[in-house]
């Protein structure tokens, strides 16, 4: 019971790693006598010395200028959130013909945003965007314009 205590582990934090071609944590090998194995807990996995447990990825986001003329604010959500709200929002900002420019940070690779620029003025509707995590950039940025 103890040995699957120790597998389930080390399984759960192969699948909150950070991505990749190969697995950078392995569980330990079972030994004779499971209290040793019970003692040494997480300490006896493998990991890669380059995997640091991070899952958070860093976006750059920059909005064109001119891509609006008048005062406008951007929300950056979850793609699949309903509401717009603190909970569920990574950037809340006010933009203007200037553009933007800034980096935020995304909690996991798999993560689907969706930007919405909404005018001052109610009259003109709201411009959507998407972005998702793109694999084969080493730094992601999202570029609006």
């Amino acid at each position: 019971m103890k040995q699957l205590l120790v597998l389930s582990i080390a399984y759960i934090l192969t699948g909150c790693g950070g991505g990749g071609d190969s697995t950078p944590v392995t569980p330990p090998a079972a030994t004779a006598n499971s209290d040793d194995n019970e003692a040494q807990g997480t300490a006896a996995l493998n990991v890669a010395p380059e995997f640091d447990f991070k899952t958070d990825v860093n976006v750059a986001l920059n909005v064109a200028a001119n891509l609006v003329n008048e005062r406008a604010f951007i929300n950056i959500c979850q793609a699949d959130a309903l509401l717009i709200n603190a909970d569920t929002c990574f950037v809340r900002a006010p933009l203007d013909s200037e553009g933007l420019d800034l980096s935020f940070v995304v909690p996991h690779q798999d993560q689907k945003l969706k930007a919405q620029i909404w005018f001052y003025d109610t009259s003109m509707a709201p411009l959507n965007y998407e972005w998702q995590f793109d694999e084969s950039q080493s730094q992601q940025s999202w570029l609006i314009n």
